[in-house]
């Protein structure tokens, strides 16, 4: 993740040091939370407040060029208001037709957690008859969990989605579910957990979204 502005549509850092164990790998950008006093890297289902977003990277191991690789203070961009950017997450659709859109791992979600967001096709599957083109963005309408491994999102008539494709999927404001990725810096949609971030909005033309903390270890806890 990366620094975007703040809530009030400043773009000055607020980056404090915070205690951190000398052998704890973070990288920057990597969400991060308090345990014990010290900085460590929060969960991919992590439910708790959070402290902010790594402002520098801490490898734990020793460094000729850099002696705060593994140092005992770490830089964190520490503001509750600040609002960070990641990439847009994606799903591969299973099936569709004109007006739906069908995903694997839907089943986490609840009905219409996704109304008043979009798709936007990123690449599709070899052999595909999908006659939208690549970039084509549809509102998302309704969304529904329709079997016991999947959920249809329902969208404005267009090309019918093959199995294969690829869309990227763009949340609605206020949205807080999904797991944090592999890295801790986005978030994906492969299982659903209360993250203690939310959507505050999104950039359709660069495939990102905006987060801000919805449980700060300084401010909100809701």
């Amino acid at each position: 993740m990366k620094f975007y502005q703040k809530l009030d549509g400043g773009v000055h850092i607020s980056a404090r040091e915070y205690d951190v164990a000398y052998n704890t790998a973070i990288t920057e950008g990597q969400l991060v939370k308090l345990s014990g006093g010290k900085v460590v890297s929060a969960a991919a289902a992590e439910t708790g407040a959070v402290l902010g977003v790594a402002a520098e990277n801490h490898s734990g191991v020793a460094d000729a060029l850099d002696p705060r690789a593994n140092g005992v203070r770490l830089l964190v961009i520490d503001d509750p208001d600040a609002v960070f950017q990641c990439s847009v997450p994606q799903v591969t659709a299973s099936s569709g037709s004109s007006t739906t859109l069908v995903f694997t791992a839907g089943q986490y979600f609840a009905a219409d957690d996704f109304n008043g967001g979009y798709v936007k096709l990123v690449s599709k599957a070899s052999g595909s008859t999908n006659t939208d083109e690549i970039g084509t963005v549809r509102e998302i309408t309704d969304y529904a969990v329709t079997a016991s491994t999947s959920g249809t999102f329902t969208l404005p008539s267009g090309g019918t989605p093959n199995e294969g494709d690829v869309y990227a999927v763009f949340p609605p404001v206020g949205f807080a579910k999904g797991n944090l990725n592999t890295a801790r810096d986005g978030v994906v949609l492969s299982a659903s957990a209360n993250l203690p971030l939310r959507v505050i909005g999104f950039d359709l033309a660069f495939d990102k979204i905006n987060l801000m903390a919805k449980k700060h270890v300084f401010a909100v806890d809701a």
